[in-house]
């Protein structure tokens, strides 16, 4: 089993990036076996704790909203695991077996434009609800 190189882990854990058939065994390895949801959330869930506290510190807002989204967000995961896991799989094009089930999984030009756009839409939605959160909660 292949493994991606540690740049490209980053963008699959932090972006969502879809890694396509070079690495289709150790995507379904990584989604599929146990500590999932820690090995992808904890990245997640440091990042907005950072990035929020970079925003909600130089807005000068209360913190107390941003430590709420974060128990939420980690308790709505580890309710919503299986759906997760699923969409996860399906994000990078592939089902539960590993059998590709999207047109662009094979393409690398196609794949590599909707992993671009899925990471620039990931990171303007997560600035955009953080900056909004913080300026509701200034002080």
């Amino acid at each position: 089993m292949l493994r991606p190189p540690p740049p490209l882990i980053l963008a699959y854990r932090f972006l969502g990036w879809r890694l396509g058939p070079t690495y289709r065994d150790w995507v379904l390895d990584d989604v599929i076996r146990k500590g999932w949801l820690v090995r992808q959330g904890a990245p997640a869930l440091a990042s907005v704790l950072i990035l929020g506290g970079v925003l909600f510190a130089a807005l000068d807002a209360d913190p107390s909203k941003l430590y709420a989204l974060i128990f939420i967000a980690g308790a709505g995961a580890l309710f919503l695991r299986q759906s997760l896991r699923d969409r996860a799989l399906r994000q990078q094009g592939i089902d539960a077996t590993g059998a590709p089930i999207a047109d662009w999984y094979d393409d690398d030009q196609a794949r590599v434009r909707k992993s671009l756009l899925g990471a620039v839409g990931t990171v303007v939605l997560s600035v955009g609800g953080l900056v909004f959160l913080a300026l509701r909660s200034q002080a």
